[in-house]
């Protein structure tokens, strides 16, 4: 078996595998990934928030201490420092989190990818469409091909985010 003819059998099954139902199902998972990053973010934000709190109470506290107990004053300033750098801590912590959280379609890119299923096809099997152009659209979907020679070839294609099988 050629390298020409595994490129076929690999493009005619990415043509038969992108459509418009894997995209939407696709889409279904990033919308379930969506929520589970939005319910992490308002946890890390509520542990934010009760830093805050604690930080504002241990304030509270050394304010209102009679400044002739330097010894209770001594512990509720080192109190309040604790919790000042707690706070400092949780908020470059959120901070880092929402960065590293993964950026999420918006509707425009949804339909834009959703139309992809339907032009992918043309896309694909348009002969001007560069095969430079080809190799960056199998490396988005798929994770790695591995040839098997036996009697014959046989590819096996494992396609991104789908787990391998046991």
């Amino acid at each position: 078996m050629l390298g020409t003819e595994i490129d076929a059998a690999i493009g005619k099954l990415l043509v038969e595998t992108i459509t418009p139902m894997a995209l939407e199902l696709t889409l279904a998972i990033q919308d379930e990934l969506a929520a589970r990053v939005d319910e992490a973010d308002r946890l890390r934000h509520q542990h934010v928030e009760r830093a805050q709190y604690e930080a504002d109470h241990a304030r509270l506290r050394y304010m209102q201490v009679d400044a002739a107990n330097r010894l209770v004053a001594d512990s509720l300033e080192a109190e309040w420092n604790t919790r000042l750098r707690t706070l400092a801590a949780a908020k470059q912590e959120y901070q880092r989190q929402r960065t590293a959280d993964p950026i999420l379609v918006d509707q425009q890119e949804r339909k834009r990818v959703l139309d992809l299923a339907t032009d992918f096809p043309a896309v694909w099997s348009n002969p001007d469409t560069p095969y430079a152009e080809r190799k960056r659209m199998l490396a988005l979907v798929i994770e790695d091909v591995t040839l098997i020679k036996q009697q014959q070839v046989t590819a096996a294609v494992r396609f991104r985010g789908v787990p391998p099988p046991p």
